[in-house]
């Protein structure tokens, strides 16, 4: 889904069927069983399971619970200590497991984790009555409008009889349901700077004896959650990814964040199996793209969302993000013995289109600041210079009779880092990044807290 328009670029179900025989099983799937079935068992074949059918979202739902605690100052994202994990949390004489004991943590850590007592504690402190305010303004007790037939809506606990075992489950996404549809649109809201669209499969109607065209045009619903909770959860669901549950999901590239979930069927029969699923966003900044997997019961032995769901994601980013021309914004250097393969070009005296053009299609991003004509004005200078080696997706400045101001900004510490990790801290100052050697980072020239040009290229020697 396009969180910024409700475009649904794309949606699957498999098994499916085929169009030419629709009355014929026509996977594996759904011949082993067809003669087993009665007559309105097999129209399931026909289910659009993304729009018709609901399931417990599991872990992903921490993210809508997780931007409702933000929204109502309940906690920030990092004030240590604020979760506790022991291995499971006792409500009311039960006890609820979780998959690890994670000790004390901040909200990020427990997402990053995916801990289910933290997220426990977290829907208590919420409370029903908000918890409930904020999933009807997310759209989850409703259809979404999306116009396709047979849509269903989610199902939640009656607020008026909801027990303290019923909200601690649902803080950690089991005991409610909502279908997958609910589920993105929910999540692009918070991709969209907290507000929510929605879903749509037409954009235009054109009539063909005419020529006249009818055009529809997205709708805005509400502002769910602010801006800056928007931006303080895309940060976290990136943490997810990068160093998280979720690290199965990222894309070379490209910033990805996201959530894991792991439910069970919704009859609680262990023989169902369970549904592993992702959502994610990319690129984490300005996401134009909101994806989300489900996997019901995966025939593996790890079902995690993690471990079985997330590559698929990983897969589908892969190939959608630049089909879609949207641009690398991350440095991937898998090999930093071989970094240093790119030679800057010299675009000096051309002009601001055009170096622009031999820049991109050379691997380079490029910055400059023109308010007059960019096919006009020329490039009187460049940092870093030409015949610079940098990796790919680096970036140039450009400086032109127009505007030659420069612009200083302070190197970040880098020992420790990976030579990728290490680039992106640079990227995020406009600096760029020279390896030698392989490993972490040892040493690094300038220093850190030095002021340089934007621009500038920062080296790092690794061990």
């Amino acid at each position: 889904m396009n969180p910024k328009t409700g475009d649904i670029i794309s949606m699957a179900t498999y098994p499916d069927y085929n169009l030419n025989t629709p009355f014929e099983p026509s996977t594996e799937y759904w011949q082993s069983k067809w003669d087993t079935l009665s007559s309105t068992d097999k129209t399931e074949m026909y289910r659009n399971i993304t729009v018709s059918s609901t399931y417990e979202p599991g872990s992903t739902f921490k993210l809508i619970n997780a931007s409702i605690a933000l929204e109502e100052n309940i906690t920030s994202t990092d004030v240590n200590n604020d979760f506790s994990c022991i291995g499971y949390e006792t409500i009311n004489g039960q006890k609820i497991n979780c998959t690890s004991i994670h000790g004390m943590q901040s909200l990020r850590n427990v997402l990053v984790n995916s801990c289910n007592p933290g997220m426990m504690q977290l829907s208590k402190r919420i409370g029903t009555k908000t918890l409930y305010k904020y999933y009807s303004a997310f759209g989850l007790f409703g259809r979404t409008g999306v116009g396709l037939p047979d849509e269903a809506t989610g199902i939640f606990f009656d607020r008026n009889k909801i027990t303290d075992i019923d909200l601690a489950t649902v803080g950690f996404g089991q005991g409610a349901t909502v279908t997958p549809l609910q589920l993105i649109t929910a999540v692009s809201a918070i991709a969209n700077d907290g507000v929510l669209i929605k879903p749509r499969i037409v954009k235009q109607v054109i009539n063909t004896d005419t020529n006249a065209t009818t055009n529809i045009d997205p709708i805005e619903i509400r502002q769910v959650i602010s801006t800056e909770t928007a931006d303080k959860m895309k940060k976290m669901m990136e943490d997810v990814v990068s160093n998280g549950s979720g690290r199965t999901a990222s894309v070379s590239g490209y910033s990805v964040g996201g959530k894991t979930g792991t439910s069970e069927s919704l009859s609680k029969n262990t023989n169902d199996g369970y549904v592993a699923s992702f959502v994610g966003i990319s690129p984490v900044e300005d996401p134009e793209v909101v994806i989300l997997v489900a996997l019901f019961d995966p025939k593996v032995k790890t079902y995690t969302g993690g471990t079985v769901a997330g590559p698929v994601v990983s897969n589908i980013l892969t190939e959608v993000l630049p089909y879609l021309g949207i641009s690398p914004d991350k440095i991937d250097i898998t090999n930093s013995s071989s970094n240093a393969s790119i030679s800057v070009p010299d675009v000096t005296n051309k002009t601001v289109t055009e170096a622009k053009k031999i820049l991109t299609r050379a691997g380079f991003r490029c910055n400059f600041n023109v308010s007059g004509n960019a096919n006009e004005i020329l490039v009187t200078s460049q940092v870093p210079a030409s015949n610079t080696s940098l990796p790919n997706n680096s970036l140039v400045v450009l400086y032109t009779s127009e505007n030659d101001v420069r612009t200083s900004t302070s190197v970040p510490n880098l020992v420790g880092l990976s030579a990728t990790n290490a680039a992106n801290a640079l990227k995020d100052k406009n600096l760029n990044i020279s390896i030698e050697g392989t490993g972490t980072v040892v040493r690094q020239e300038p220093a850190k807290n030095s002021s340089v040009e934007e621009g500038s290229v920062v080296k790092v020697f690794l061990e």
